[in-house]
């Protein structure tokens, strides 16, 4: 049972939502799928005295714009797994939004940009779009800020985002030079939230190229672009060596919650790297 009496808002339009954030301020929670607030709500870890509903504001559509595929911060996991424009333009994400916990309920009304706002160290979202190098699109009553993941997430369940903020959409840069992905999660078991996340995508352009992105093992996710114009044949197995070494230096201390403890998940780091970069860089060869 929620412990606290609080006053539900439903905005018409995105005007109206930002005036309720710039009157409420801390004292309002934004409503996005419901799967993190309402739980935290009824725990009593989170007992807001508004709730700000995004429901009426249209913000579940997928575009593509000439620069960006953006994803509205309400579009839910199946809508990310049913688009045609996320399958081709952005794959990374439908790999992650493919293997999200939960079930059915998760996956129909979760959605991506309550993932990324909550920012819980041990979930998908963090680390698949900091290897995407999304752009975060935050509106208030002042105008529109567009802040890049890797200053969005700022540690373990906090984001840039202002109190008089909320987020409006996601947007994923377009790459013709992408040539292969690979997003995996390492959990206890089917049912629980990731102990560790890699999230990794070869890019042939002027130069060859690696984006890769840990998630889950540190309070905020651990990213790094290597370039990898053509080494050597005894070469690749120093470049895995120094990418795996450089990412468990990016976790920093690690993360540690009811799952797994931080010594544990940086323990999993240098494996899961090595085992995924080397699978994508056979790519590389075909």
């Amino acid at each position: 049972m929620i412990g606290r009496r609080f006053e539900f808002h439903l905005p018409r339009n995105l005007d109206e939502a930002t005036a309720l954030l710039a009157s409420f301020g801390a004292d309002v929670s934004v409503l996005g799928g419901g799967t993190m607030l309402i739980p935290s709500m009824s725990a009593n870890l989170m007992l807001p005295a508004h709730v700000m509903s995004l429901a009426s504001l249209g913000l579940d559509d997928v575009t593509l714009e000439e620069a960006h595929l953006r994803v509205g911060s309400m579009a839910t996991y199946a809508k990310l797994l049913a688009s045609p424009l996320v399958a081709r333009h952005a794959p990374l994400l439908a790999a992650m939004a493919a293997q999200i916990t939960g079930g059915a309920s998760i996956v129909n009304q979760g959605t991506l940009g309550g993932s990324a706002s909550f920012a819980n160290p041990s979930s998908d979202a963090p680390g698949c779009l900091s290897a995407l190098e999304a752009v975060f699109e935050l509106r208030s009553a002042q105008g529109v800020r567009c802040i890049p993941a890797h200053e969005f997430f700022v540690d373990a369940f906090r984001t840039a985002k202002r109190d008089d903020e909320f987020l409006a959409g996601i947007l994923l840069p377009l790459d013709s030079t992408l040539v292969a992905c690979r997003y995996q999660k390492y959990k206890a078991s089917s049912s629980s939230w990731p102990i560790v996340t890699v999230a990794c995508s070869l890019h042939r352009g002027e130069q060859t190229s690696v984006r890769l992105a840990v998630g889950a093992a540190g309070r905020r996710p651990a990213y790094r672009h290597f370039v990898i114009d053509d080494p050597a044949p005894g070469q690749i197995d120093e470049l895995i060596e120094r990418a795996a070494a450089c990412m468990l230096d990016l976790v920093g201390e690690g993360w540690s919650d009811e799952l797994a403890d931080a010594e544990y998940r940086r323990a999993v780091v240098p494996g899961v790297v090595k085992r995924h970069l080397r699978d994508l860089l056979m790519e590389r060869e075909t």
